[in-house]
């Protein structure tokens, strides 16, 4: 069983620890850094393997353009977080499709009604395709982010629930992906 989701060219599929260099190169791509933040690879191989996460790769026609890294929230509150999202180069779109992919496997193979996020507020590209996706803005998370030098940055909270998420948005996706019920086939 392949466990991938196919959209057109692009499929998305579960990252595995092979797939960390291609990760750490898309975090260290320039200006991500301030954007995503970025892991060395022995925390990203913690994290690969928790229970609680789903790292996603991202690939158009074969080739790794992207990744992400979904958090479920273990307090039995059905939230999951998506933790980090990046995709090299942006502004081809890819992102958006990316996105769409994932909020439909969330809320199609989990018992998921809340899907969060946090962001940098300077972050316009990212913020202007989760308001585009229906995310919300929920309000400000004060002082949120220690930076390198100690000092303290806010983020922007977001989220997306079960009930506004339009699974038309997502149409002709495909999904195998590993689940907690049957695939999704989107008709």
């Amino acid at each position: 069983m392949r466990n991938s989701i196919i959209r057109q060219s692009m499929t998305v599929e579960p990252a595995n620890i092979a797939d960390i260099p291609f990760i750490m190169s898309v975090e260290r791509s320039p200006g991500y850094q301030a954007l995503v933040g970025h892991y060395d690879a022995d925390e990203h191989r913690r994290r690969l393997v928790a229970p609680n996460c789903t790292y996603l790769l991202c690939r158009v026609e074969g080739q790794p353009v992207g990744f992400a890294v979904i958090r479920r929230d273990d307090d039995g509150m059905g939230t999951a977080q998506l933790h980090r999202i990046a995709v090299s180069p942006p502004g081809t779109g890819y992102g958006t499709t990316f996105l769409q992919t994932i909020c439909q496997w969330v809320f199609a193979e989990h018992d998921v009604e809340r899907l969060w996020l946090d962001l940098l507020p300077s972050n316009v590209r990212a913020r202007h395709v989760y308001n585009k996706l229906g995310f919300v803005e929920e309000g400000i998370m004060r002082s949120a982010l220690r930076l390198a030098d100690a000092s303290r940055i806010d983020l922007v909270l977001m989220a997306l629930l079960r009930e506004q998420w339009s699974g038309g948005q997502a149409q002709g996706i495909q999904s195998d992906l590993p689940t907690t019920e049957a695939p999704v086939s989107a008709t």
